[in-house]
């Protein structure tokens, strides 16, 4: 039976180059249960559709510096509909603009859709019909959903005060008082009951931000109770000398300052970058001029000439008719290395084993690197071919790396920048330079960074560390994508660019990739925790939100945590290495436990 139904409730677009698409929203009561459905419009003709494909109109498009033009379309846009029984719906998301987000209990998360009829309030109306609502405490845009007969349970809990009240007994006037540690302890093994994981994790981590972020000093000044309390309940309480792996009772002093605010600036234009090149073409203040691309990126039309210097193909101090003569020369090696591939026959390749892998490798990967985008879309499209051409002289050049899976991920972004052969190969081999122990055989470099990342989120965010190491995702193997290809496959094609380029600069550190994979997950942090995710739905989750990432909020937020981590006393060695910062000198560690102010 049908109860609610909107038309016009459009997938909002995650990039400028994508395809609004309207459909209709309903709730359906099936003799199965209830049903949450939305369906593109096109679509409603075919109910056992799995797709709805839209075309757009064909366009030409002119390569610059390649002989060759090819007619194609722009990307089509695969829509799939969104069927949700309410037993797995978990929780849904209200934006400021009025869109709705639905995320399902296996990490699940929709396309946001946006009403341009009606209102999201009149399906939230409807939808309490079935389900208790709750707004989550630490994001004011995210509502869990819960049985009724669960929500009433709790509510009976709360009714016999086994739960602390922020309101205590014989408080007047609407003042709040704190809940006595006896409260404490019943509100621990209420929550133990429901969620032993979370419920231990968040105890010890709130105990770590009362007592060890604040600093020991700070903690007894303020106040004396809450040390006797803290005291009560650890006393009390056996077991802390045998701790699991991920429940270390931290005992030095270690806090952060707060994090400051960060701003960006707009792209670096071509009359910009000319106050830094002299008469003769040497490009002066080098690293001020990386800091401003680091700050806001670089214009389109800047951008083939300045990644040709941020990878190394162009040298900073070198004149325009040095550039040239180098430009010249390295044209002619790449053109040479090109020839000895294509020049093996068939003989010598059936007795060249590693050689024939490689090109078979390279061969599938290519066909289906980046097919949708306009530039490599198309049968017998010529970009295609040069992709294929530049990674088997990649090949040629570095026989020991060879080729990997994921390299041309790398590699079709700058050959769609530079629209040149040897020009994108230079620029790829500057590229792969600086990741290349992404693509170890034994993923020893992966390996690392995802310990890197351990030891970040660690320090700046114990509390969601200790919920990742009682869900067994501590490994941060959900990150592995984002990191090898440098969250290409996260974002669309022009997010993609602007990043790259910021990470070229290598400011603030050169492992500033990771503060942006720690500032996504805590953009990602309440709706993973409030979710009660474990690692397969964290998984799908960050899949989900590939292409829905504001990349511009991301960057703020990794370039503060930075400052936040640079200007803090107490930072472990292991992460000042891993961000580039001055290991200090050892200090002496304060007495243990604190001893009161009198």
């Amino acid at each position: 039976m049908l109860v609610y139904e909107q038309d016009e409730v459009y997938t909002i677009p995650t990039s400028p180059d994508e395809l609004k698409v309207g459909g209709r929203l309903r709730i359906i009561e099936k003799p199965h249960g209830v049903v949450v459905e939305w369906r593109c419009a096109d679509d409603e003709a075919s109910t056992d559709s799995d797709w709805a494909v839209i075309n757009s109109a064909a366009v030409t498009f002119t390569h610059h510096n390649i002989s060759d033009s090819v007619e194609i379309s722009t990307p089509r846009r695969n829509v799939r509909p969104i069927s949700i029984e309410l037993i797995d719906l978990r929780s849904y998301r209200l934006g400021q603009d009025g869109s709705l987000v639905l995320i399902q209990r296996d990490g699940t998360t929709h396309p946001a859709l946006a009403f341009h009829s009606g209102s999201v309030l009149c399906f939230v109306e409807v939808l309490l019909r079935y389900v208790a609502v709750k707004k989550s405490e630490k994001d004011s845009n995210l509502f869990l959903v819960s049985d009724k007969k669960q929500a009433a349970q709790d509510e009976e809990l709360l009714a016999m005060n086994l739960v602390p009240s922020r309101q205590g007994p014989g408080a007047a006037g609407g003042a709040h008082s704190l809940p006595t540690t006896h409260q404490r302890v019943w509100g621990f093994f209420n929550n133990f009951k429901r969620d032993p994981y979370t419920a231990t994790a968040g105890a010890l981590s709130k105990f770590y931000d009362a007592v060890l972020y604040t600093g020991v000093e700070d903690y007894v000044r303020d106040s004396e109770s809450r040390e006797d309390d803290v005291a009560e309940i650890f006393h009390s309480l056996n077991g802390f000398e045998d701790l699991e792996p991920g429940f270390e009772l931290l005992t030095k002093k270690r806090f952060l300052n707060e994090r400051p605010q960060v701003e960006r600036l707009s792209p670096m234009t071509h009359s910009e970058f000319q106050e830094y090149v002299d008469d003769d073409g040497r490009v002066l203040e080098v690293d001020q001029l990386k800091q401003r691309i680091f700050r806001g990126g670089i214009h389109p039309n800047l951008r083939r000439e300045l990644w040709c210097y941020l990878l190394g193909h162009y040298v900073w101090n070198q004149t325009y008719i040095q550039r040239e003569d180098r430009k010249r020369e390295r044209e002619n090696l790449y053109y040479i290395m090109k020839q000895q591939w294509k020049t093996v026959t068939e003989d010598q390749e059936s007795r060249f084993g590693g050689f024939r892998d490689r090109r078979s490798l390279i061969e599938k990967d290519v066909n289906r690197t980046d097919r949708n985008h306009p530039f490599f879309e198309g049968e017998h499209n010529p970009n295609v071919t040069l992709l294929h051409d530049i990674l088997m002289t990649f090949v040629m050049y570095n026989f020991d790396l060879g080729y990997v899976q994921g390299m041309s991920d790398l590699l079709a972004p700058i050959l769609y920048v530079t629209q040149d052969e040897a020009t994108a190969f230079w620029c790829f081999v500057g590229y792969m330079d600086m990741v290349y122990r992404n693509f170890d055989m034994d993923q020893s470099g992966m390996k690392q960074q995802l310990k890197d990342m351990h030891q970040i989120v660690r320090l700046v965010d114990p509390e969601l560390m200790s919920y990742l190491e009682v869900r067994d995702s501590a490994n941060f193997y959900f990150c592995f994508r984002w990191l090898l290809v440098r969250f290409k496959r996260e974002l669309s094609y022009a997010n993609t660019l602007r990043l790259w380029e910021v990470l070229w600069t290598g400011h603030p550190c050169p492992n500033f990739h990771l503060l942006v994979a720690v500032a996504l997950l805590d953009t990602e942090k309440d709706t993973i925790m409030e979710n009660k995710f474990g690692f397969t739905e964290i998984l799908k989750h960050i899949n989900d939100i590939s292409l829905r990432i504001d990349i511009d909020g991301t960057l703020k937020k990794a370039e503060a945590i930075y400052l936040q981590v640079r200007s803090s006393p107490c930072v472990p060695d292991s992460v000042r290495t891993v961000l580039n910062l001055p290991v200090q000198e050892p200090r002496p560690s304060p007495p243990w436990p604190p001893q009161k102010v009198k």
